[in-house]
Parts: C-alpha cells; structure tokens; sequence
C-alpha cells in the first residue's frame, strides 16, 4: 500500500541522515586530535599557550559527544517507533486483504446456497464452507426446534463431529442456547466460566477458540451456527466473528426460505392427499390443524360421530361376465358419484376398499346433526346408484343386476391421522364404526339400515322404520335395527329402500 512505501521511505531518509552525522562526529573528533597530537610537537610556548586553554577543548567535545548520543537516542526512538507503526499497517494490510478474500469466498457460499432449495443441502453447503473459509476444525448448525422448545443439531462437519451430532440443547443452556436467548454473537478464547453457561460439559471441552453467532429471521431466532478450534494456538479474531456475524444474516434468510419451501411441498401433498377424500372446507380445516401443531403431531380426537359404509351388491359375480375396461369405467363414475354427494352433504370420505365406500360425517367440521346428514346421503346414494345401473345397462345387460347396500351407525369413535411419517390417513376407529359395517353387510340391494340411535335423531326430516333385532359380532347384546325410508326431496324420489 501506499502508506506503507511512504513510510519505508521515511526510516530510509532518517537512517542515512544519522549515518553521515555520524560520519560527521567521527572526522571532527579525528581531526581534533590530530590536531592535539600536532601543537604536541610545537614549541614549549606555543603548547604552554594551548595547554590553558585545553580544558575548553575538552569541555565542547564532552558536550558535543552528548549531544550526539542524545541525537542519536531520540532518532533511534523515532525510528523503532516507525517500525513498529510499519509492522501494525503490514499486519493490517495482510488482515484487510484476508478478510477481504475471506468476504468473497462468503458472498460466492450465499450465492450457492440461495439457489439450493433442499434444508438439508443448504445446511450442509453452510457447515462445509464455514470450515474452508475459517480455517476452523469443527462447525455445527443447530435449529431451533418449535415443539420440544430446544435446538437440536442438525449439521455438524470437522474433528470429532460425530459427537455433536443430533444434541439437544434447552434454551439458554451451554454456549448455544445462551447465544439463542440472547441474541448476541459471542467469541470465546481459552477457559469457559461454567456458572456462565450452564449444562455446558467443560471437562470434556478441548476447544481452544469458539465463534457462536445466532441466526434470527425478522428478529426471530431460528438456530445459532457455531465454529471451533480445537487443541491450537490460533484463536479467532473480532474480525472474523464480524464476518461470520455478516454471513449469518443471509445465511438465515437461506435457512428459512428453504424450511418454507420444504412445508410448502408438504402442505401441497398433504392437500392433494386430503382432496381426495375429503370435501375443499373439510381439507382447509384439516391442514390449519395440522400446521397449527407440528406436522408430525398425532391429532385425534374423541367424538360422537356418524359413520356410514356402502357397498355394491352383485359387484362380484358380475365381473367374469363383463369386460374389465367397462367395470373400471363403472367404478370411476360410481366413486364419482358417492364422493360429491358425501362432500354435499358435509361429510368425508375415508376410504374406498374395492366396490365399497366408507364415509364419516362430523369431522373436522362440527354437524348439528350429522345422523341426519349422513342419511340423506344414503338416500342420494341410492338414487344416484340407480341412476348409473340404468345407464350402464345399455353398455351390458348384466349391470341390471346391481344395487347398492348401505349402513348406517352413530356412535362414540376416535377420529384423527394414522399412519407412519411419509403417509397417513384420517380416519375413524371404533366399535360404532364396526357396527356400521356389519349393518352394511346385512343390508339387502338398495336398503338402507340404520342402529336405533341414528334413527331416533333423524327428527322426523327423514322417515325410518323398524325392520329387527338383531345380533352383530362385537356387540353382544341385541341390536334395533331400522330402515331409512325412502322419501321426496325437493320434489323428486330419493331411493328405493326394502
């Protein structure tokens, strides 16, 4: 730099000076005493004469030695302090220009990470690069996790990461959980106070240097990313914590763009599984209580609900004597068909199991009367099924043979997502849903048959009748079973019912 060769050039100057002073002092003292050992050899008067004024001679030379050492001192003072002030620029240069190839080096990792779209890819990218950049010897991310309320190490890459691996830290607990709580940067070098950092294992420790910074997103904190020395003499500087304290924030922004990116996927394939069997207001509620909880939250309830389960009879012996191409298209229309009128009537779809359809009505959504709306659906049913056996018929006479059996049952269930981590189900378990099942089996070809308990809250709205009692597997005791009867709504028949 500049300032650097000024100054160089400035010792230069000084040194030079202070050798031809030198040069100076040296021939002057010479001369003099030459000039002392001459008037020596003079005559008698001549020396008597000098020799009164000798002590003059001797006088000016002492001072003027004196005056020179002290010249000199002072210049030599000059020119250590030059040196050092030298020393301290060249050393801030070399910083200046580490810390500069350094920033770049950060600006090319923010880049590459704010194109990455996959969490773990961009942990990873920042772990790594963290250590080339720092020179460091160990370097974590940890995430704050929102349901056990603790960071939890998700990246960690170095000497002896492993054993940082998957730790859970509670909040102000050890370095990273103080830095989290706090939302200060903080770089240690040599011993840790262990009041300080509490759960922090010091006897284990052999860190030599620590940089810990955390990672907040609009003033909120999402995890702390952590470098270390480890068994060294290097420490690391207020610089480089600066430094990592500048990536942090765009590191962050990487961090949380890609969370959000990996939930909206999720949301988007948890909605496209839900939309299948559930109606649009149902899968809204569905995924609010999902995202409301964490995603891998269980959430199951306890209710009252009805439960309904319709299946085609005929379906089975019809199929060696139709084409498969028209079954499937038959079963496309029929599944159709039960669904919209299901979503119609508030209620869910749990599943399909080959010919037959399984539906519940009162969750997520609330149903002032879900016995009433799950009839009214089974009578829609029965009528929309006709509707397509007639249509069909003309494709192949043998589908005049079909009907459709359906049961329906109220009753106490549980009622929530079941399955592993990558695929669940909402569904509903529980000995009503048994039963409803069982009176399914038992229904006739377009009959539909209800416990008494749906019946008697049908209010009137819908008309049933008893049919028996009854005996179902699970439930020892007799069972009223009744028949929902077919009736007029809005003006045209619903359903043909035995």
């Amino acid at each position: 730099m500049d300032i650097n060769n000024e100054t160089i050039e400035r010792i230069e100057r000084k040194i030079w000076h202070l050798m031809l002073l030198a040069i100076v002092v040296i021939l002057y003292l010479t001369l003099s005493l030459l000039g002392l050992q001459f008037l020596n050899f003079m005559g008698e008067t001549d020396f008597v004469l000098f020799s009164k004024n000798a002590y003059k001679w001797s006088f000016f030379l002492t001072v003027l030695v004196l005056l020179f050492c002290a010249y000199m001192i002072l210049n030599q003072r000059r020119l250590l302090h030059l040196s050092k002030s030298l020393f301290k620029e060249k050393e801030s240069s070399e910083n200046l220009s580490e810390d500069v190839t350094t920033l770049a080096a950060l600006f090319d990792v923010s880049s590459r990470i704010n194109s990455q779209q996959k969490l773990m890819d961009v942990l990873d990218t920042i772990s790594r690069e963290m250590l080339r950049c720092f020179r460091a010897d160990r370097s974590s991310i940890m995430l704050y996790d929102r349901k056990s309320k603790k960071l939890k190490t998700m990246v960690s890459h170095g000497k002896n990461s492993a054993l940082a691996r998957d730790a859970i830290v509670p909040i102000g607990g050890s370095v990273g959980g103080w830095v989290l709580k706090t939302g200060q940067p903080l770089l240690l070098n040599g011993e840790i106070n262990p009041s300080d950092f509490p759960g922090i294992d010091v006897k284990g420790r052999k860190i030599s240097s620590s940089i810990c910074v955390p990672l907040n997103v609009a003033n909120r904190p999402i995890g702390v990313l952590t470098l270390n020395l480890v068994d060294t003499d290097r420490i690391f500087s207020n610089s480089d914590l600066k430094l990592i304290g500048i990536f942090a924030n765009n590191a962050a922004i990487a961090i949380n763009n890609a969370t959000l990116s990996r939930e909206k996927e999720h949301r988007i394939s948890l909605q496209t599984m839900l939309e299948q069997f559930h109606s649009p207001q149902v899968v809204r509620e569905l995924v609010r209580k999902i995202e409301d909880r964490d995603r891998n939250c269980k959430i199951r309830q306890k209710l009252e609900m009805t439960v309904l389960f319709a299946d085609i009879r005929g379906f089975s012996e019809m199929t060696s004597h139709v084409e498969p191409e028209q079954l499937m298209d038959f079963l496309d229309e029929f599944y159709d068909a039960m669904t919209e009128i299901v979503f119609k009537n508030g209620g869910s779809i749990d599943k399909f199991i080959g010919d037959e359809v399984m539906a519940f009505f009162g969750a997520p959504l609330q149903l002032e009367n879900s016995s009433e709306n799950a009839a009214r659906a089974a009578l829609e049913m029965v009528a929309s099924c006709e509707d397509l056996i007639r249509k069909f018929s003309g494709v192949s006479p043998h589908f005049r043979d079909l009907g459709i059996g359906i049961g329906v049952n109220t009753g106490v269930v549980f009622v929530g997502n079941v399955g592993s981590r990558k695929r669940y189900d909402y569904t509903v378990i529980g000995n009503a849903v048994n039963l409803a099942r069982r009176l399914c089996s038992k229904a006739e070809s377009n009959e539909i048959l209800a416990a008494a308990k749906t019946a008697m809250r049908l209010n009137g709205s819908i008309s049933s009748q008893f049919v028996d009692k009854a005996r179902f597997k699970g439930n020892p005791a007799l069972i009223d079973v009744y028949g929902i009867v077919p009736q007029t709504i809005d003006g045209a028949s619903v359903g043909k019912c035995a």
